[in-house]
């Protein structure tokens, strides 16, 4: 794929470091805050330094929360959270996506020299579509689950997919520059979740896929741990995910996860 950057191949697994600028992510919240409220940039930039050190090939960066009743920031809100950080992505030789909605947001990140826009909310606002389209930049969408919808749930997501494609294709936007997450976590149950990620291959379709799984609460439901995170369930997920058919984890642990990946797939 050919993002602004440079070209990405993805015929063995890539890796997303996340980067979270909110002070409330259900994960790493506060993490590059001062006690102040103010963004420490020099945590941030070590951040990106040590991921670009321990292997990833994209850097994913939010500003704004979309967990499970998050709350609604504006754009002003969110580009203060983002700081000088999209001012210096030119300056690193890894690929930087941009994790928001607001079409703001992302004209400015698209105007610093961003590699891939990642909406969770699949671009669904007229003012992103258009913008998208108009750019032709590499997009990652995401499948938002009901768990009201008792349909197959592997049959929502490829009909939701090619729905999408149609769409971007219709709008002028190359196909070829999306990427597609299946969404977990996101509105879908428990076994949902685990039916998806033990039968990945049904929805590949030579696709590329993104798996976002690091620290999901279904994880849960691999085995007990009486640790206050899910790093061991994220790593075994991840692996899962790869022999399913995801191209890119977007993960919280770089290292681990590319020296995991290393030591499975060495000739």
């Amino acid at each position: 794929m050919l993002f602004p950057k440079k070209e990405l191949d993805f015929s063995s697994p890539r890796i997303m470091g996340i980067i979270n600028l909110t002070p409330d992510s259900f994960f790493d919240g506060n993490k590059f805050f001062n006690a102040n409220n103010s963004l420490d940039e020099l945590k941030v930039f070590n951040e990106i330094e040590s991921m670009i050190e321990d292997g990833a090939h994209f850097i994913d960066i939010g500003a704004h929360s979309t967990k499970p009743g998050f709350k609604t920031i504006t754009p002003q809100e969110e580009l203060d959270r983002l700081g000088k950080v999209l001012d210096k992505i030119k300056d690193y030789p890894i690929l930087f996506s941009i994790d928001t909605f607001n079409h703001q947001v992302i004209r400015e990140a698209i105007s610093k020299g961003i590699d891939l826009v990642n909406n969770v909310f699949s671009f669904e606002d007229k003012e992103s579509f258009d913008l998208i389209c108009s750019q032709n930049i590499p997009i990652c969408i995401c499948h938002q689950g009901n768990r009201d919808n008792k349909a197959n749930i592997f049959e929502q997501i490829k009909i939701f997919f090619k729905e999408k494609k149609a769409e971007f294709e219709a709008g002028g936007l190359s196909t070829e520059k999306i990427i597609y997450d299946p969404g977990f976590g996101y509105g879908k149950s428990n076994f949902q979740n685990l039916d998806l990620l033990s039968n990945l291959n049904k929805i590949s379709e030579n696709r590329i896929l993104l798996a976002g799984l690091s620290q999901k609460k279904f994880l849960q439901l691999l085995f007990e741990s009486s640790e206050n995170h899910l790093n061991d369930q994220s790593l075994s997920a991840g692996i899962i995910a790869i022999l399913g058919g995801a191209n890119i984890l977007r993960v919280h642990q770089v290292k681990e996860t590319v020296n995991l990946l290393k030591n499975l797939w060495s000739k």
